[in-house]
């Protein structure tokens, strides 16, 4: 790419980085090179450049008129937002980083992959077809969450009668109505509604039978993700947790002291499950899935109300026949495909000595 300011043969460049299977995120800083992400790590594209008018010229159809880094500045530094590139859909995180604008992007995959075909375990599935309660997909960023979601109101949408509504920030799948109606809502200040606390709300009187929540960000959220539970919706959302047990801990770290035996007692009540999940690197050079399931049986309600979280971990270790699956025993599994290496495995692990002594490697 020629620093040349020629906006069509950027496009093309960005377009023909995301079409390449082993590249998952781009990144571009105005008047530097490109550089991205594959499963060896960050590197720098040999020979391009993109220049901030060509990040300005293509950003014009995020914000209209506006200058990108003005828009930002006044979004607060930072901004997520999804749009069209060629013949396929990007998500996009822009934020100013000592005032350069920055963009970091990632493909979506033009079809919503079956939820069968992810390589989760058979209780996932049985989780989502729950008429009511609150299911959570949690992990880092990146580690396919988004991807996890969109599958799940797939298989929704085609296998139930259900009014389904979303609350995203930014609306990254798109969903058609297939034998449930759909409605997808933008969440921000240039979006369809202000915050998810209020969407979620607002939603409730919409008549929906399912609610999904993109992210939960603050105690209002939370509350009004239990609330909906409560009362008789399919609640699914996300949190940037690493496990199961974390993911419960961080739900009630929102409350004040005084609020959290109460909200541990209806956590305890709507929680269906948890999937915790992460992409790591396997021996041919791709990503597979590392995941934990949490499947809320009556034990582990009993370990949530009582303040046992200790105990989950146990529950989860020897509950197969429940659907349960701890982080460890998913590394094993991999481990036992030849799909990954143990170095991987021990460094992915959320309990390394547990995972050694299942190997029987020596601390």
């Amino acid at each position: 790419m020629n620093n040349d300011g020629q906006t069509g043969n950027f496009l093309e460049v960005l377009a023909e980085l995301l079409s390449q299977d082993t590249v998952s995120d781009v990144h571009l800083q105005a008047d530097q090179a490109i550089w991205v992400r594959s499963a060896q790590g960050m590197h720098q594209v040999e020979n391009s450049f993109v220049s901030a008018l060509e990040i300005n010229q293509w950003l014009q159809s995020r914000f209209k008129d506006a200058s990108p880094t003005a828009r930002v500045l006044e979004l607060g530094g930072q901004d997520d937002f999804a749009l069209n590139l060629a013949n396929f859909r990007i998500r996009a995180h822009a934020w100013l980083a000592q005032g350069q604008l920055n963009v970091a992007v990632r493909r979506l995959a033009n079809d919503i992959p079956p939820l069968d075909s992810l390589g989760l375990p058979g209780s996932v599935q049985r989780l989502v077809e729950a008429t009511q309660g609150l299911v959570l997909v949690t992990g880092p960023t990146g580690s396919g969450k988004s991807t996890t979601l969109a599958s799940m109101l797939d298989f929704l949408n085609a296998s139930t009668q259900s009014h389904i509504i979303t609350l995203e920030d930014p609306i990254e799948y798109i969903h058609k109505d297939q034998a449930s109606r759909m409605k997808q809502r933008q969440i921000g200040k240039s979006g369809d509604c202000a915050t998810f606390a209020a969407g979620v709300i607002g939603a409730m009187r919409e008549d929906p039978d399912v609610i999904l929540i993109g992210e939960m960000r603050d105690v209002d959220t939370v509350q009004a993700a239990l609330n909906a539970a409560q009362t008789g919706h399919l609640v699914l959302a996300t949190l940037h947790t690493n496990s199961a047990t974390e993911t419960i801990n961080r739900i009630l770290a929102f409350f004040s002291e005084g609020d959290r035996e109460l909200a541990r007692s209806v956590l305890a009540a709507v929680l269906r499950g948890v999937v915790s999940q992460r992409l790591i690197k396997t021996l041919a050079g791709t990503r597979t899935l590392a995941v934990e399931v949490l499947v809320a049986t009556q034990p582990i309600r009993v370990h949530i109300t009582n303040n046992r979280n200790n105990l989950i971990m146990q529950e989860m270790s020897s509950g197969a026949a429940d659907g349960q699956l701890t982080l460890n025993q998913s590394l094993v599994q991999l481990l036992k495909s030849e799909l990954i290496d143990s170095e991987t495995a021990l460094m992915t692990s959320n309990d390394r000595p547990g995972l050694e002594r299942v190997l029987g490697i020596s601390p």
